[in-house]
């Protein structure tokens, strides 16, 4: 009867021991997990490059963008009046100078032909009255002095006739003021032409644009600067490339005869209000310019600017843009730089063929 008890409690105590075995063995396990559970519950590390709401965004730590130079500066208010785009020449200033040189020695023919009229009209008036006074001359010699004085009456009338056309066919080419220039003896607007000083530009106004020339323009000039001009007059002659409406503008640009502009002619409208992108914060990527927005610490956005309206110094934009933005002015090139750059084990391959 004993051993029958004993053999239940045995049994009773083994049983006990392995639930409380499995009870440990559950209860660890479950505090514990697998390494594929426990990788995907960890938070992903931040992508370099990424497509945040359809904007590329570029991560840098503060230390990389101190290492490569990255620095933004915040965006400001600017103004910007309605322009329009006109196209012109750099007119080559050696048909004036030789038109002036003309000019000059047929003043000096008119002043020789003017002095010898002089003496030839004393000398016909005297020989006239000498002939009339008992014939003191001879006939023969009065006619000669006749002769003479109706001769250079001819000769410095033609010296005349000559100087007017002369001055004629300046202002067919380049209009009264400069001609009134060129023909000055001092004419200190002149002198800086020939000096280099200044150069003469032919601007022509597109024909459905109905506008009074404006006294002062801006030119692009060969290092993309834009530089003033100042209106001279209209011109008598057009470009026979460009139709429209044709001024002479003259302007302090190293600019070759012959080289083709473009002049931007500001309206009569009110100045609209927007933001200056300066060019130092501008990339070109697919034909487009862009600039990097700093979205925090170590994101940067990249977005489209305008390129309607270009600037002196950037391009103004009255959209996409907010005054204190911050964007990149110094590394830009960089960061763009580095969103293109192929993804870590791919090939770097952009060819179609390579897909």
């Amino acid at each position: 009867m004993n051993s029958r008890i004993n053999i239940k409690y045995l049994m009773l105590a083994i049983i006990l021991i392995v639930l409380a075995a499995t009870a440990g063995w559950l209860f660890g396990s479950g505090k514990s997990t697998p390494p594929a559970q426990q990788t995907a519950s960890q938070p992903a590390a931040t992508a370099p490059v990424a497509l945040v709401n359809g904007v590329t965004v570029v991560t840098m730590d503060a230390a990389t963008q101190i290492q490569n130079g990255i620095r933004a500066d915040s965006l400001t208010s600017a103004e910007n009046r309605t322009e329009i785009t006109a196209y012109g020449t750099v007119l080559d200033l050696q048909p004036l100078i030789d038109l002036r040189t003309r000019y000059a020695a047929g003043l000096a023919d008119a002043d020789t032909a003017s002095a010898t009229l002089a003496a030839s009209r004393q000398e016909y008036q005297r020989s006239r009255v000498l002939y009339q006074d008992n014939q003191n001359v001879s006939l023969k010699s009065y006619q000669a002095a006749q002769a003479a004085y109706r001769s250079d009456q001819a000769r410095t009338q033609a010296a005349a006739l000559d100087l007017r056309n002369i001055q004629a066919e300046m202002r067919q080419q380049f209009g009264a003021t400069l001609t009134h220039w060129a023909l000055s003896t001092r004419s200190p607007e002149f002198a800086r032409l020939l000096n280099r000083q200044e150069v003469l530009l032919r601007i022509t106004v597109p024909l459905d644009v109905v506008t009074v020339a404006p006294a002062r323009i801006k030119i692009d000039a060969n290092d993309k600067r834009r530089l003033p001009a100042q209106l001279v007059s209209p011109s008598p002659q057009s470009d026979p490339a460009i139709q429209g409406s044709a001024f002479i503008y003259r302007a302090a640009a190293p600019l070759a005869s012959g080289t083709r502009i473009a002049a931007y002619l500001p309206t009569a409208k009110q100045a609209a209000l927007g933001i200056l992108i300066p060019a130092d914060a501008i990339v070109w990527y697919g034909g487009q310019p862009w600039a990097y927005v700093q979205m925090n610490a170590e994101q940067f956005g990249r977005y489209p600017v305008a390129q309607q309206s270009p600037m002196q110094g950037g391009f103004f934009v009255t959209q996409g843009f907010k005054p204190e933005q911050r964007v990149v002015v110094s590394g830009a090139q960089l960061l763009l730089s580095e969103e293109l750059k192929p993804p870590p084990g791919g090939s770097g391959c952009k060819d179609p063929e390579c897909d």
